[in-house]
């Protein structure tokens, strides 16, 4: 009696670990299926206005580059961060790369924004980790030489700022994408909101920020709404809405800049393109198939891109999908106008 209930229990366990042995090679192999199917062949970008082109202007180092950011500098370099490193690249209009400042905990470690203030420092929106959550960070001043690092003011742990820029006075402003805000830094160095998005569709979510020079505006893009808003200045400095310059609610927003005649240009982040907001409110899409591009800056007719490729970074996800290396930072060269 007793050894048939031992075999009975050696044929049920052996059945239990024959599905469990198959149930852990179909994952596998689904989770290798998935894998392969996510990382296939690099996506190059591509123009779609016509007499333009699109080139690599740069390849960043490592797996882990994950350009977030990028700024123009006052000395006509480009200047990029890493989201992942926390390095700040200074990369030459040709495309010649060096390293300005090493990341880590005693300077950047996420970067998530960058605008250069009037005396040529570099302000960062440091997020302090890249995973996607944990979203709390600090805005720190790099000197004009890059030797130096500072924390300018402090940041409650539910802000989760995005972009930041300088308008003509020289006063600092960013997004807040948790609060639905754009703060600015006052006279005694702390931050203050000075303008709240309205609640389109969902709770607002300011990303892009720029400051048009030519009008004296601030441009927002909210991505929650699909939305970009253009702001100017009533006589104390506080906003007045001008309206909608783009709104389509299904479309997710990133970074900003203005060119030399005014007018906004932007990432479209979810279908992969960089438009333009024409002077009499046309959209006009510059390029496309950029791998998410998270950041835009403009300079001399020539449209630079940052390629985040951030998919790898969700939970989870990480684990199946590689980034499309390497890392890039890519040129849109305009045609003269």
């Amino acid at each position: 009696m007793a050894t048939k209930t031992t075999n009975r229990q050696r044929r049920f366990w052996g059945v239990v670990l024959f599905f469990i042995v198959s149930l852990v090679f179909i994952c596998g192999l689904t989770a290798l299926l998935v894998r392969s199917a996510f990382n296939n062949a690099r996506h190059e970008s591509k123009a779609v206005l016509a007499g333009a082109s699109v080139d690599t202007l740069v390849e960043l180092p490592g797996d882990r580059a994950y350009p977030g950011a990028l700024a123009i500098g006052p000395d006509g370099n480009i200047y990029a961060g890493s989201f992942c490193t926390g390095d700040i690249w200074r990369i030459t209009p040709d495309g010649q790369r060096e390293t300005w400042v090493k990341g880590g905990s005693k300077t950047i470690q996420a970067a998530s924004g960058m605008a250069f203030a009037p005396d040529g420092s570099l302000y960062v929106i440091d997020r302090k980790d890249c995973d996607p959550r944990r979203g709390q960070g600090q805005i720190k001043r790099i000197s004009a030489d890059g030797q130096t690092v500072e924390q300018i003011g402090t940041l409650e742990n539910d802000e989760v700022p995005h972009s930041i820029t300088f308008d003509n006075e020289g006063v600092l402003y960013f997004s807040d994408t948790q609060r639905g805000t754009i703060l600015k830094l006052n006279d005694a160095g702390e931050f203050e909101t000075w303008w709240t998005l309205p609640e389109v569709s969902d709770k607002a979510q300011p990303t892009g920020l720029a400051y048009d020079a030519v009008t004296d505006d601030i441009v927002v893009a909210d991505t929650a709404a699909g939305t970009v808003y253009r702001l100017d200045f009533d006589l104390d400095r506080k906003p007045k809405l001008l309206g909608t310059v783009y709104g389509e609610d299904d479309r997710e927003l990133d970074g900003l800049t203005i060119d030399d005649l005014g007018r906004v240009i932007f990432t479209i982040y979810d279908t992969n393109k960089v438009a333009r907001i024409e002077l009499n409110g046309d959209i006009t899409i510059l390029a496309e198939d950029f791998r998410e591009p998270s950041d835009v800056g403009y300079l001399n007719g020539t449209v630079y891109v940052t390629n985040l490729d951030s998919v790898s970074l969700a939970p989870v996800i990480s684990l199946l999908i590689d980034p499309s290396l390497p890392f890039t930072i890519d040129k849109i060269t305009l045609p003269i106008e």
